[in-house]
């Protein structure tokens, strides 16, 4: 019996051993022989898919979704306007620029025509600036290495009677002659002169319909929201507060506010609208500026036309008409 068990049991093969091993005990061994090699293998990759997913979204916060510093927006709104080596090329011209002032009813009062001519120098920017009284009288105010000089039907004037009487002077007891002229050619000179030493520019999410209930900013076609910009100014460069309310896309600006600090310590705040952007010898700005009533009625527009920034100027071109009497001007 014994004998006939033995004679039917059939010797195992090499295939048959290799049949009833699990498939994975080799991959288990392996685990099991080198578990810290493989682990590091798994770190690694979790590491390098983190590097990959962490740079692609700091590419898509950073190129699409971050809003720019004030610097940057600064940069941009220049490059808008013509960028700043078009500016910086520009060294003298002209333009004019026609003020209309209207009633709270909406009927004009009074038009004035004023002819700027400008030149840059390592001084700063000179100005002379021509004009008309009321009376239909040529005025022409300027300066020269000697101060402050005016004329009025091409005789001797007094520059401040003359600059007041064209309203071209504030109630600061520093006022001089240019005081309106100079500020009126900053404001041109916009969004270059944020690119001056002491300049604080500051990206604001504020509404950009602050000052007036009834905006006409609302008009312009944007399909985003306005961005804001405020600037302010180390205390040793200025006190006054400016905000411009800028087309995202176009990244020109369409609002000024700006608020100056008096005398007295009070701020006075202008809401100013900026359109009919223009491009003039590359350089790129509003033709158009208006502030309104309360009521949404037109206050005062002033319109730039006659533009020239090719127009080279002589050094003594600002210089004081030869053989008048100067010396009796009181």
């Amino acid at each position: 019996m014994k004998e006939k068990l033995k004679t039917n049991v059939q010797p195992k093969t090499k295939e048959d051993k290799k049949s009833r091993i699990p498939w994975l005990f080799d991959l288990e061994v392996k685990d099991l022989i080198k578990p810290i090699i493989l682990r590091r293998v798994r770190i690694m990759q979790v590491g390098v898919l983190l590097a990959i997913f962490s740079f692609a979204g700091y590419y898509v916060w950073e190129n699409f979704l971050r809003a720019p510093t004030g610097l940057e927006m600064v940069e941009e709104m220049v490059d808008a306007a013509g960028g700043m080596e078009a500016w910086n090329n520009l060294k003298s011209g002209h333009f004019t620029r026609t003020r209309n002032l209207f009633s709270e009813a909406g009927e004009p009062l009074t038009k004035r025509v004023e002819t700027y001519y400008f030149k840059k120098t390592e001084e700063g920017v000179k100005l002379m600036v021509e004009s008309a009284d009321k009376d239909g009288n040529p005025v022409t105010v300027g300066q020269d290495k000697d101060g402050f000089w005016a004329t009025k039907s091409n005789m001797p004037a007094d520059p401040k009677k003359t600059s007041g009487d064209l309203g071209m002077m504030c109630d600061s007891k520093f006022c001089n002659p240019d005081c309106a002229s100079a500020m009126a050619f900053y404001r041109f000179s916009m969004p270059f002169k944020l690119k001056d030493s002491g300049v604080r520019p500051d990206m604001n999410s504020i509404s950009a319909f602050g000052i007036l209930d009834w905006n006409p900013l609302e008009k312009v076609e944007m399909n985003k929201e306005p961005l804001v910009l405020d600037v302010s100014y180390k205390p040793t460069v200025g006190k006054d507060k400016w905000r411009f309310i800028v087309e995202p896309d176009s990244k020109l600006i369409h609002k000024v506010e700006y608020y100056n600090k008096s005398d007295f310590g009070t701020y006075r705040p202008e809401e100013i609208f900026w359109s009919d952007h223009k491009t003039v010898n590359g350089i790129t700005f509003s033709h158009k500026w208006t502030r309104y009533w309360g009521n949404g009625k037109v206050m005062d527009e002033v319109i730039f036309s006659d533009v020239d920034f090719e127009n080279e100027l002589a050094e003594d071109f600002f210089d004081r008409p030869a053989g008048l009497d100067w010396l009796s001007v009181k």
